[in-house]
């Protein structure tokens, strides 16, 4: 795990790692110290584990990037990639190809969006290449498998509604094919998410016209060439938004925070679609309480998923989580996650390995002495069961 530590490194980046699924974990180590700027304080850390690989990446002044190859033991020097504060820093990686994306505003309403690609692991890096084209920039997404390349992005930085746009690659990065339009609306299409699963490439993002918000999808089923129609997610309540997304097989779960007009309050929904996403069940509140619910975010977990999202209010938020229980809608109980009174528990994240065997969340848990980075685990036996069910996408 990777994080910004303000307080011991003057917001320098820090890691740590742990060789025993997570039951213990080393020392943590600065990775910024070594760096050009030092007194700059870093940001937009990504960090992404693919075999005995680890791949981190953050701004700090400009873009930076540092490799493992040995499961994150050690890390070769600081690449220093630009100069320039990029924005919605991505990472993705595919066999020894690692890439990333970012925008960068340039003026009012006009700015780009940049590309690099490594075909030797991070070693060395390509000219960064503009994949925008008409100089209209947003938030981006990132996308890797085999050799294909997927890039996803609004245009919400012309303050003038936003649509979505797509390009891909089919050979790792070297070219890309034509830009795809996916919306086209008075509203704003932002908040997306891109997911792959072998010629699949998912599309879910928030289409808003104000007051109201639905989550919607589409689908390409020959990588990315073309896309099917829009299919409406939420039903219910009025504004649906922060979507995410999580494919296993045929199923395509979605999750999102839900909002009606009579109430601040938000829940968080789940819904499912068994037929790779043509259509979806009714929704179920997973958070269900008088509390606000927000930040969900969703992870592959047993032969279904798992969720964690922060429940209250600032200044006094939990951390829960639930899972579903079989290969439906069906779930489990709440738990209360970081259980502490009092003290703020906020900025979750959820990964899982071993085919969905072991879930791993972390969280900022903010006291009046200072920031804390927490972490939890979940187990199920039998994690080779769970491989034979639903492999991991390789």
């Amino acid at each position: 795990m990777a994080w910004v530590d303000a307080a011991a490194g003057a917001g320098d980046v820090y890691y740590r790692r742990s060789t025993d699924d997570g039951a213990t974990f080393g020392a943590a180590r600065n990775l910024s110290e070594e760096g050009i700027t030092p007194e700059e304080t870093a940001r937009d850390v990504r960090v992404l584990a693919l075999g005995n690989r680890v791949y981190l990446t953050w701004v700090e002044g400009g873009l930076r990037f540092r490799s493992s190859e040995d499961r994150g033991a050690t890390f070769g020097p600081v690449l220093e990639l630009t100069s320039y504060p990029e924005g919605g820093l991505q990472l993705a990686a595919s066999g020894d190809n690692v890439y990333m994306d970012w925008y960068r505003s340039l003026e009012d309403e006009v700015g780009e969006i940049f590309f690099v690609r490594s075909p030797v692991a991070g070693r060395v890096f390509a000219d960064i290449e503009d994949v925008n084209r008409d100089r209209e920039y947003g938030g981006v997404r990132l996308a890797a498998q085999g050799e294909n390349v997927y890039v996803l992005w609004d245009d919400g930085g012309r303050n003038d509604g936003a649509d979505l746009f797509f390009r891909r690659s089919t050979d790792a990065g070297i070219t890309f094919g034509p830009i795809l339009r996916l919306t086209q609306t008075e509203g704003e299409s932002d908040q997306q998410q891109l997911a792959v699963a072998g010629n699949n490439v998912y599309v879910l993002w928030s289409e808003c016209d104000w007051p109201t918000c639905e989550v919607r999808l589409r689908k390409s089923t020959d990588a990315g060439e073309t896309f099917g129609p829009e299919v409406k997610v939420s039903q219910t309540p009025a504004r649906a938004f922060d979507a995410r997304l999580v494919v296993r097989d045929s199923r395509v779960f979605v999750s999102w925070t839900g909002q009606t007009p009579e109430r601040y309050e938000s829940d968080i929904y789940l819904a499912l679609s068994v037929d790779g996403g043509a259509t979806f069940f009714a929704p179920v509140n997973v958070s269900a309480t008088e509390a606000d619910s927000r930040d969900a975010r969703l992870a592959p977990a047993g032969v279904g998923v798992r969720l964690v999202w922060t429940e209250g209010y600032n200044g006094e938020r939990e951390v829960y989580t639930r899972a579903t229980l079989g290969f439906g809608l069906t779930l489990g109980a709440a738990e209360n996650l970081s259980r502490t009174t009092p003290g703020d528990s906020g900025e979750a994240s959820i990964t899982s390995s071993r085919c969905g065997a072991q879930t791993h969340v972390v969280w900022l848990e903010g006291t009046e002495s200072g920031n804390s980075v927490l972490y939890r685990r979940a187990s199920l036996p039998a994690s080779s069961m769970y491989c034979l069910l639903s492999p991991d996408p390789r």
